[in-house]
């Protein structure tokens, strides 16, 4: 048996938020219920509704206007009905791998409705269950006390038999079907399984202004009688007993299907963080090589300029045949380093699109844009309530505790912004000549400037020491024009793993938290595993 109040506490510590408060209020209204509710649940067209009636027309009922008898998929909504000591409810038929969108909440309505029951009735057809029998096999297996759970294979009529004309072999039939539907979901004789025709030969087709003489031709056959004293039967000395497994079946649903989201939670945000972790990774690894490539460039100037400044000092060298040599000088440094800014350039490049071609990068580039752009993740979509309809606010509790995180950082760039800074700074092409060009003037019009007292500044310590003052001067003129190439990688490294960086963390913490939620939820299953299907009422 599952410990009901630590998994309501657990509900209360999920990450992003509480889900418990949603729970609670579903259960604190069908606890307050002081009579016995009895669900009607099945897959579409399997004759729930034309059930209800004829059991409401049968013990003297009106007939609701929400209850509309049709071939067609009409019932939408759980709706409550009395009839003698019981509520009953109809529900709308779920459909097993459905696409559409009412389809799956009609299913999701239907089962959050059994969830929430004391006797629960599933409605087949003759043909019995086929592609719902799992989702059925699930469902009869969750602890339900002995009695508390009947079988009705409806609109047994249609079964090919018809009981006016061979009533023993449609009795044969019915035991058979019967016999099948036990074997089927592995019953034992203690579950009740009853047989009904409850509108024979479609009597009464859509109606529902009728009197119990409309089928009084067929009662000799049609079943009608053994379900009904099976409802006038239900005693609410059973209530206690009933609800009680109720609770245990509830909460442990609301347990597995919360286990269900995180899991599936847990597995794309850990996808998502390890995209965020290789980025972070990356922009290290760049701006370390980036780093490497600038020391390796600017320690060779030193030795560069003062091997351009001592040739220049050679009375034989000419204004034009320095301008000359250090245009040479600069283009052969300019193209070394260059090359090498243009490799780690085309290493970012090829490993942001082998990067892009991931599955996994299509996940995180969406979470990017939620983030970025998409709607408050405060907004949650009202529902009919139930384990199914709330778990869907795990992943937008989520997105929320994301969003506060990194606001607190400064908002997402996106993915479009920054992968076209980024592809932009990539593509930038380094000009030697141009870059070269104005150092090579500058410095060949520095050095003209000496040329008269170039005998002088060879001997002289004063002018040795305006010497290095020139040759550190022109230097650092080389350095500034080096400096914007080396920050346009820089910067493209930066936009490139922005969006992975700024996520990295929270993404790393969010992933712990999960598997924290999901370990701790584990462990109350493995705290409840005692059986409850043959509690007794």
């Amino acid at each position: 048996m599952v410990d009901i109040d630590a998994v309501r506490d657990w509900l209360g510590r999920l990450p992003g938020g509480s889900l418990v408060g949603r729970y609670v209020d579903d259960w604190d209204a069908f606890e307050k219920l002081d009579r016995p509710v009895v669900t009607l649940f099945g897959s579409y067209d399997t004759g729930k509704s034309s059930l209800l009636r004829r059991l409401l027309v049968d013990s003297g009922g009106d007939v609701p206007g929400w209850l509309t008898i049709s071939a067609r998929h009409e019932t939408f909504e759980v709706n409550d009905v009395e009839v003698g000591g019981c509520i009953i409810r109809d529900t709308p038929g779920f459909t097993v791998g459905a696409s559409d969108i009412r389809a799956q909440n009609n299913s999701r309505r239907a089962m959050a409705a059994v969830g929430l029951t004391d006797v629960g009735i599933a409605v087949l057809t003759p043909q019995l269950a086929t592609a719902e029998r799992d989702v059925l096999q699930k469902l009869f297996t969750q602890g339900w006390p002995m009695g508390s759970l009947w079988f009705v294979i409806s609109r047994f009529d249609e079964a090919g038999v018809d009981p006016e004309y061979d009533l023993a072999e449609y009795r044969e039939l019915s035991d058979r079907k019967v016999r099948e539907l036990r074997e089927l979901f592995e019953l034992d004789d203690r579950t009740p399984v009853f047989v009904v025709s409850q509108d024979p030969f479609q009597t009464a087709g859509p109606d529902t202004d009728l009197s119990r003489e409309t089928w009084d031709d067929f009662r000799g056959w049609d079943g009608m009688r053994d379900l009904s004293d099976s409802f006038e039967a239900v005693s609410p000395s059973a209530l206690p007993g009933w609800r009680y497994a109720a609770g245990q079946r509830y909460w442990t649903a609301v347990l597995d299907e919360t286990m269900t989201e995180l899991r599936r939670q847990l597995s794309d945000y850990t996808a998502r963080a390890e995209v965020a972790a290789s980025g972070a990774a990356r922009r290290d690894v760049w701006e370390s090589e980036l780093d490497t490539l600038d020391r390796a460039a600017q320690a060779s100037l030193d030795g560069l300029v003062e091997e351009v400044m001592r040739w220049s000092w050679e009375p034989s060298s000419g204004a034009d045949e320095l301008q000359a040599e250090i245009q040479r000088t600069l283009d052969e440094w300019f193209t070394k380093h260059e090359l090498r800014l243009q490799r780690l350039q085309q290493s970012i490049r090829k490993a942001k699109e082998r990067e892009r071609a991931r599955p996994s990068w299509a996940g995180f580039a969406s979470l990017v844009a939620t983030l970025g752009f998409g709607e408050d993740a405060s907004t949650t979509l009202a529902g009919p309530g139930g384990a199914a309809e709330h778990v869907e606010t795990v992943g937008t509790m989520l997105i929320g505790m994301l969003k506060a995180a990194n606001n607190a950082r400064g908002p997402i760039v996106g993915g479009k912004a920054s992968s076209a800074k980024a592809a932009g700074d990539l593509e930038r092409h380094i000009g030697i000549a141009e870059a070269a060009l104005p150092l090579a003037v500058y410095l060949a019009k520095v050095i003209d400037e000496q040329g008269a007292d170039r005998a002088r500044l060879n001997q002289d310590k004063a002018a040795a020491e305006k010497r290095q003052q020139v040759v550190t001067e022109c230097t650092e003129r080389t350095r500034d024009t080096w400096q914007p190439f080396v920050d346009d990688v820089r910067e493209a490294i930066v936009a490139e793993t922005r969006d992975q960086v700024d996520l990295d963390a929270s993404l790393c913490q969010l992933v712990e938290q999960l598997q924290e939620a999901v370990a701790e939820g584990e462990g109350l299953f493995r705290a409840g595993t005692v059986p409850l299907l043959e509690t007794e009422a």
